[in-house]
């Protein structure tokens, strides 16, 4: 039986997939137009926008390292693009509770809240990959 943290961070990993986007982002909200005017926008492409915006923003400083898409050009960091969501989320999580340590990743894990850590795993999940 999951601790009481491990099932509220699920409910948050839950909340972060692009399904709960959509929910978040108000799906019962009127449509918008696009830039064009002539159609409404998807509500699908909006929450993957929405997620890509947002995973962008919070993703700067992880650029340094992981490139800024994702891609790694220094085979000392991994690229992150187009990996499993559960396995970032993971191993993000193990960084920050040390019981994964690395002298880089460890210090920029404990400064991540659960919520930037499942909307880095699902921003970094989104893009593709090599």
């Amino acid at each position: 039986m999951p601790t009481k943290p491990v099932f509220q961070l699920k409910a948050l990993i839950s909340a972060c997939s692009l399904s709960g986007i959509l929910l978040l982002g108000g799906c019962s909200e009127p449509e918008t137009a696009n830039s064009a005017g002539s159609e409404p926008l998807d509500p699908v492409v909006a929450a993957q926008q929405e997620l890509l915006t947002k995973g962008r923003i919070r993703a700067a400083s992880c650029a340094a390292c992981h490139g800024p898409q994702g891609i790694s050009n220094n085979p000392m960091y991994p690229s992150l693009a187009g990996q499993a969501e559960n396995d970032l989320l993971q191993s993000m999580l193990a960084y920050r509770s040390g019981d994964k340590v690395n002298a880089l990743m460890s210090p920029q894990a404990r400064s991540l809240s659960d919520q930037d850590i499942a909307l880095l795993a699902a921003y970094y999940a989104a893009l593709p990959g090599q």
